[in-house]
């Protein structure tokens, strides 16, 4: 369960580039989203409880996490996306919250990808969803 999570977690952090739109109106956004916390104060996220503490209700959790992110995430134009909108992620059963955090991830992984001139993040998403693939059992 702890590679699940290493390697869910990495696809997330290895990659990084966000939408540079120069308009003020944008970097106003940008700023105030800089600006929040990048976790939600006071919820308490089940990739941060030790396994050794998890309840199965939150292993399970963290699962359904992965595979609805192994199945979504995607690239498009050297981008990486997620192709669930938040009414359908959360219709899956996973709370707001990890939608949220993985909205935020994704604006880290493609500054990121667009800063360090990443050209084959399809190929390194690919990689990825094998080796995800493999700890899942899919």
């Amino acid at each position: 369960m702890k590679k699940l999570i290493i390697a869910t977690i990495m696809v997330f952090v290895l990659f990084s580039c966000q939408n540079s739109n120069t308009t003020v109106e944008n970097k106003k956004v940008t700023k105030a989203k800089e600006d929040a916390p990048y976790f939600k104060p006071g919820y308490r996220y089940v990739q941060q409880i030790p396994d050794s503490l998890q309840t199965p209700e939150q292993q399970a959790l963290l699962k359904k996490l992965a595979i609805v992110t192994y199945e979504n995430l995607a690239v498009k134009g050297n981008k990486m996306v997620f192709n669930l909108s938040e009414k359908e992620f959360v219709a899956k059963g996973i709370p707001v919250e990890y939608y949220e955090l993985i909205q935020k991830d994704l604006v880290n992984n493609n500054k990121f990808i667009k800063e360090s001139n990443i050209t084959n993040i399809d190929s390194i998403l690919n990689e990825s969803n094998k080796q995800i693939r493999d700890s899942l059992g899919l």
